[in-house]
């Protein structure tokens, strides 16, 4: 299976296709949003900046999160040669990271997410074939008299030893989903007020991977409370927190200001304002 994975050695290291489709996947995720920064106004730095905080965030949460459903112990937490990387915990920390990064640089949080999350969309996207070369973020086995065509059955670690053993590709139809609604949210953004769109096309995400996660084989996942898994806990919390945030918004009392912090002030402004204070003295 390792063999399966290595896509070629450099100096006897080898490289595997998984890290080459993750890193295809935040390459992807910068260029559309720096392009959407381009033709949409926003602030210059903000595809740049997005990434430069949502890399270690979501490099923390996934780890973390490995270790909260004992999918990795806590001292492989700093082992970078041991696989897991919990997608939950890396999307809670890099909303949680971009919100106080939003924040600081006093930008507007609903605009800024809908610039950004296309491009975060079409790299989940890209990244979701990595578990075909992993052979992870499968269903349960294909039985015999099933059909078995690739996409939507792919192979197994198990295969590599007796050739035969398949399993329904979860990933793919994740694949799927991610690459539906980062269409979306390149398209409805023109038509909705600023936060909408990144409200509803988190919202749609959630849901759908807190459905997907049941289809997944349960002998690799985290089960806890009967069916219901730590992933599915987490989906749940995250999704419980949207809504919550979408009706907050919606019923917020006509005339009443929104909770979003203003443009940062350029520096061409400041001075002219001083200037202005200068000439005419209240």
């Amino acid at each position: 299976m390792e063999s399966f994975n290595t896509a070629f050695t450099i100096g006897g290291v080898p490289l595997a296709w998984s890290a080459i489709l993750v890193a295809l996947a935040v390459f992807t995720a910068f260029i559309v949003s720096a392009v959407l920064v381009r033709k949409r106004g926003a602030y210059k730095d903000l595809a740049l900046d997005a990434c430069i905080v949502s890399i270690p965030c979501g490099l923390l949460g996934a780890r973390l999160f490995s270790v909260l459903s004992c999918k990795i112990a806590l001292s492989s937490f700093f082992s970078l040669s041991t696989p897991g990387l919990n997608l939950p915990g890396a999307l809670v920390f890099i909303t949680i990271g971009l919100l106080i990064y939003l924040r600081v640089r006093r930008l507007p949080v609903g605009e800024s997410f809908d610039v950004l999350l296309p491009g975060a969309f079409f790299g989940l996207a890209i990244g979701r074939w990595a578990d075909f070369f992993l052979c992870e973020g499968l269903g349960p086995v294909a039985g015999e008299g099933v059909p078995k065509f690739f996409p939507l059955v792919t192979f197994t670690a198990q295969y590599f030893e007796d050739g035969v053993s398949v399993a329904y590709a979860v990933f793919f139809l994740d694949f799927l989903v991610c690459l539906a609604l980062g269409i979306a949210a390149l398209l409805l953004s023109r038509k909705w007020k600023p936060g909408k769109t990144a409200l509803f096309t988190m919202t749609a995400y959630v849901f759908l991977a807190f459905i997907l996660e049941w289809l997944r084989d349960g002998s690799t996942r985290s089960v806890v409370f009967g069916g219901i898994r730590f992933n599915q806990i987490v989906l749940f919390v995250m999704l419980l927190a949207l809504i919550g945030v979408t009706l907050y918004t919606d019923f917020r009392k006509p005339g009443e200001p929104a909770d979003v912090p203003d443009e940062p002030a350029s520096p061409e402004t400041d001075e002219a304002e001083n200037a202005q204070d200068t000439e005419d003295p209240a």
